[in-house]
């Protein structure tokens, strides 16, 4: 039987009357058969989690990980991680289901104290007509942004409604008492779901400090791994070729030549150097005197490169091939000007800018 919403009213049958300060048996059992489902590991299971008591709606505590490498000596940190994620997906489920739950009784509460705010009014008003008091004196809608006025008997009787169009009828007395329950167990519930929210998320924190030690003694084991194993073939490979002198290594394993830095002029006779490798350019120009930050202004374009100070263009030219601007960046630094061109594509360049090559 699905357990009765906070406002719902009728027999105690129909309420569903629970223990204070727990929600009725179907939804907890749910919960707990979510979490206790076949383990593929029991003895890994054992180290990550453990039960609780029942006041906790059966969510297993979190057990936090103090030796990552001692748990994965008999056991892969990529099968640990699993099933730790998939304890944290069952933890966020149980959130999701908890706020639901609890948005759902805020939004109640206010309609039970109105309905027993209503409930009681009535009752004053039955209690006076009975002491010969006059007619009660009500207001009701008979249209949109239209109300009107009538006066009825005082009456001891109230129809609440139970829900998808059904309404019942009951003394004013038995509305009060059902309303009143309804609000205190309304009230107990919300309670005791904010203690299984705040000991819920300590939960999800500890599940996911482990997740991220047991992933990153993965990514270190693979690591190690990786390097033994270059490590053995570079071993091997000189014992497999007859174990050729370094000399005769071949010519890809041979370092890259260092960048040789050159001293140019612009068309303008405007000096700088550069220098260059197979990934970026480096562009360098002297300022003039006592030239400052904010006066210097660089423009890099994919296919030009601009300098300018207070107003005054330095250098502006096209460069012999694309850059990436994103990539690139300047500095400013005694007296000069330092540019890095990240190159779109990785090759020699045969000049700095085009009309170098043309020349």
């Amino acid at each position: 039987q699905a357990p009765p919403q906070p406002r719902t009213v009728g027999s105690p049958a129909q309420r569903g009357r629970t223990r204070a300060g727990r929600w009725p048996a179907p939804p907890s059992s749910v919960h707990q058969a979510t979490m206790a489902g076949p383990a593929p590991d029991p003895a890994l299971d054992a180290q990550l989690f453990r039960k609780v008591e029942e006041g906790k709606r059966g969510i297993p505590e979190a057990i936090f990980i103090e030796d990552v490498e001692e748990l994965c000596k008999k056991r892969s940190p990529t099968d640990v991680v699993a099933r730790l994620q998939e304890l944290y997906s069952k933890y966020q489920y149980m959130q999701s289901s908890i706020v639901a739950q609890r948005s759902g009784l805020k939004v109640k509460l206010p309609d039970i104290a109105s309905a027993l705010e209503t409930v009681n009014h009535l009752i004053e008003k039955r209690d006076k007509a009975e002491d010969g008091g006059e007619e009660s004196e009500f207001t009701y809608q008979l249209a949109e942004n239209i109300w009107a006025k009538a006066s009825a008997a005082a009456t001891n009787s109230v129809c609440l409604w139970l829900g998808a169009n059904c309404m019942l009828e009951y003394t004013l007395d038995e509305a009060v008492e059902l309303l009143q329950t309804n609000e205190t167990n309304a009230k107990t519930m919300l309670k005791s779901l904010d203690e299984d929210m705040a000991f819920l998320r300590d939960q999800i924190t500890t599940t996911e400090v482990n997740i991220a030690r047991t992933h990153n003694l993965g990514v270190k084991q693979r690591q190690k791994d990786k390097d033994e194993t270059k490590e053995a073939q570079a071993k091997a490979a000189p014992a497999a070729s007859g174990g050729p002198s370094p000399t005769s290594a071949p010519a890809s394993f041979a370092p890259p030549p260092r960048p040789v830095e050159d001293t140019c002029k612009t068309k303008d006779g405007q000096a700088y150097t550069w220098k260059q490798d197979r990934e970026e350019v480096e562009l360098s120009m002297p300022l003039p005197k006592d030239a400052k930050k904010g006066q210097v202004k660089v423009t890099i374009l994919a296919d030009s490169v601009k300098v300018e100070h207070a107003g005054k263009v330095l250098l502006s030219s096209r460069l012999a091939s694309k850059v990436s601007p994103s990539g690139s960046t300047w500095t400013m630094g005694n007296g000069r000007v330092d540019i890095s061109l990240e190159k779109a594509e990785a090759e020699q360049w045969p000049s700095l800018f085009e009309e170098e090559s043309e020349s």
